[in-house]
């Protein structure tokens, strides 16, 4: 079943059906390539790529069953001004395989180790997309002094299966339950979930990055479809109050996966928050950023 959602569906399709049938493969961006190492994280290794130097660090998150090949042109460009540096989850890309069942929580307590593993100081910026904004956001709610910014990327909120649920009905909910137990990261969804009632980001600089493009496939019924884009606008609507200085812009001409169909608008966020940062420290004058078409 999943093999043959797989072989449906592309990346830009909806983040519903990232979420409701788990998994799809994932689009490499080429082009960029620096060196990567193997770190130890809690008895196990986890793979993480760093490029570039500056005054703030760069952390960038991948959605579900994703390695960071999805995140190479956005690298490759924030390099140019910023440490940034990816990695895969355990499971996932070179790092190792545990028979264990993560979620986020578990995630969020890997990325923290593999932060200070790494040898990366100070305040970070999260950068989630979809399922890795999950983890940004519940990183940033426990770990507010480790955390200068987030950038969400099409990213998931607490209730959005919730929502699902309500819309398609208990058949196709126990199909994605199903399709769930396939997911090569083995991630425990609804107890990921739970995991993310109580998030407050406080006054943490938050940027919401929405796809513009929210398409839906052929065997969707119209009207479900409908139902599910407006649910996953309304979602990230309510992700910007995770923070009073919460923003929200939409990356037109892109599907669910920005950072591949539109790089130039995940990079121009991070550098806007980038330059706050050398603000905050006194080595620049306060940014000036251009309007964004929201």
């Amino acid at each position: 079943m999943v093999d043959l959602l797989s072989r449906r569906f592309s990346r830009s399709d909806s983040p519903y059906l990232l979420v409701l049938f788990a998994l799809l493969l994932s689009v490499a961006c080429g082009g960029y390539n620096p060196e990567s190492r193997l770190v130890d994280v809690n008895g196990y290794q986890l793979n993480v790529r760093c490029s570039g130097e500056g005054t703030s660090a760069v952390v960038l998150i991948s959605g579900l069953a994703t390695d960071n090949h999805d995140w190479v042109e956005v690298e490759k460009q924030v390099s140019e001004f910023s440490q940034v540096c990816s990695y895969d989850r355990f499971g996932l890309g070179k790092s190792d395989h545990t028979d264990t069942t993560p979620t986020s929580q578990t995630a969020v307590d890997d990325l923290h180790t593999l932060i200070s593993a790494s040898g990366i100081s100070g305040s970070v910026i999260l950068v989630g997309h979809s399922y890795g904004g999950l983890i940004a956001q519940l990183y940033a709610t426990q770990h507010p002094d480790k955390t200068f910014g987030v950038v969400l990327v099409d990213s998931l909120h607490a209730e959005n299966l919730e929502r699902a649920a309500s819309i398609l009905g208990e058949q196709t909910m126990t199909t994605f339950f199903r399709a769930l137990t396939a997911n090569p990261e083995g991630v425990d969804i609804p107890a990921s979930l739970n995991q993310m009632q109580r998030l407050n980001l406080g006054d943490t600089p938050l940027t919401v990055l929405t796809a513009g493009d929210q398409d839906l496939p052929d065997i969707i019924d119209p009207d479900i479809g409908r139902q599910l884009i407006t649910a996953w606008l309304f979602s990230q609507r309510e992700l910007a109050k995770l923070s009073t200085t919460g923003v929200q812009f939409i990356a037109e001409g892109s599907g669910h996966c920005i950072q591949c169909d539109r790089p130039d608008v995940v990079v121009d966020a991070i550098r806007e928050m980038a330059d706050e940062v050398r603000f905050t420290i006194g080595l620049s004058e306060r940014p000036v950023f251009l309007p964004v078409t929201p």
